[in-house]
């Protein structure tokens, strides 16, 4: 599955929805909040905001989240991942967010198994693609900037 201009208008749309749905413990608009979604190699997406835990070990990251997520569907192959954090996310990040080296790990074993290269869309809190790389190329980026 190569993601096409259509799958990358739903996959940034369900990005934002995970960001909306994000949990971080309290309601608080000034509070990091990040979303993402994966596209399957069957071409279905999934998607999730971070799961807080109060002993912070225990937070679930957007992307593990999505990835999960496909997974319990039966799907492991990812073709692309869309990333995307709020305003405060990016303030905190230094301006641009690459999904940190836990969840650069899980997507790196992702494709070791299925050998896809996927692509790694990076948003901005509005939205929009900053960056559209290949996980592989991807792999140099720290977190945060």
């Amino acid at each position: 599955m190569t993601p096409d201009i259509d799958y990358q208008a739903e996959l940034i749309s369900a990005a934002k929805e995970g960001l909306k749905n994000a949990f971080t413990g309290v309601d608080n608009p000034q509070i990091a909040r990040f979303g993402a979604a994966v596209l399957t190699k069957k071409g279905n997406i999934y998607s999730s905001g971070q799961y807080f835990s109060d002993t912070l070990s225990l937070t679930l990251h957007a992307e593990q989240a999505a990835l999960a997520h496909a997974a319990a569907h039966g799907e492991y192959e990812i073709s692309a991942v869309a990333c995307i954090g709020n305003q405060p996310a990016y303030q905190m990040s230094g301006g641009i967010i690459y999904p940190c080296h836990m969840c650069k790990q899980l997507l790196w074993e992702s494709y070791l198994r299925s050998r896809i290269n996927a692509t790694i869309y990076i948003l901005d809190f509005a939205g929009d693609v900053v960056e559209k790389v290949s996980l592989v190329s991807m792999m140099q980026n720290p977190w945060p900037l």
